[in-house]
């Protein structure tokens, strides 16, 4: 269990200006070592001798307390408190339990259950992100490469996201399909979009990169036309990916007609 101090003080403090403690009973004197993270990420050990709980303006509770490695009174978010140990340097597990037992609060705060919009918009939120990460914006960009974008290369797309989305454990339901549908009709992704999402797809595995470039074709072959617009974006994004132009692998297949 946590030990129990007299908590020092800095100089031209008192007892007054911490306040009583909010928490639960006995809190003051408390030594703890908390793993605290700060506004600019960075992690550190900080030895804390706590004083009080302090309820935060912005609803997040904060530990008031006599900090050792600066000398002086801090005070700590419970949201970037990552770890506590006590004195003998054993972890109080889980911090929830921890905060309830002995500082007589809950935290994290329960959050409500979200309405059924609310879900479908959080749902449909991760579908459009596992999509646009399965490489949605180079295969739309191929679809548009020819100024035209056919049912046929549509349907190539929306099976290449319902796969994506279901590796994620997220199978698409009738109403899902049709609104990922009408979105990448919409979709008219710019030279940055493009860019972006090559950035995004450069520390993929390889295999996931040539099935992109699989799919790409496919959506190329899908009206049963190779366009060379098609092509050489196709190759641009082989090259960008793979390190190999599309064209060394050899001459597509000829549909006899001409781009």
């Amino acid at each position: 269990m946590p030990q129990r101090t007299g908590p020092p003080r800095p100089p031209g403090s008192s007892p007054d200006k911490a306040g009583p403690p909010s928490g639960g009973a006995g809190v003051n004197g408390l030594l703890l070592v908390i793993e605290y993270q700060d506004a600019a990420g960075r992690r550190r050990f900080r030895p804390v001798t706590l004083w009080s709980v302090k309820p935060g303006r912005d609803g997040i509770p904060r530990l008031l307390g006599y900090s050792h490695d600066r000398g002086d009174l801090r005070s700590f978010r419970l949201d970037r408190i990552l770890s506590i140990a006590d004195a003998d340097g054993v972890l109080q597990e889980p911090l929830d339990e921890f905060y309830r037992q002995v500082l007589g609060l809950s935290w994290p705060q329960a959050r409500a259950r979200p309405s059924t919009e609310e879900q479908a918009g959080e749902r449909w939120a991760v579908i459009r992100r596992v999509a646009r990460e399965s490489g949605l914006v180079l295969a739309v960009a191929v679809g548009r490469a020819d100024l035209q974008m056919s049912g046929e290369e549509v349907k190539v797309m929306l099976d290449h996201v319902a796969a994506a989305c279901a590796a994620e454990g997220i199978d698409l339901d009738a109403g899902e399909i049709e609104r990922a549908r009408q979105w990448i009709r919409r979709m008219r992704p710019s030279t940055d979009a493009v860019k972006t999402s090559l950035g995004e797809l450069d520390a993929a595995a390889p295999a996931v990169k040539a099935r992109l470039i699989e799919i790409c074709l496919a959506v190329a072959d899908s009206d049963g036309f190779r366009h060379h617009r098609e092509l050489a974006l196709i190759d641009e994004f082989s090259r960008a990916l793979l390190g190999e132009s599309l064209l060394s692998r050899g001459p597509p297949p000829s549909d006899g007609k001409s781009g």
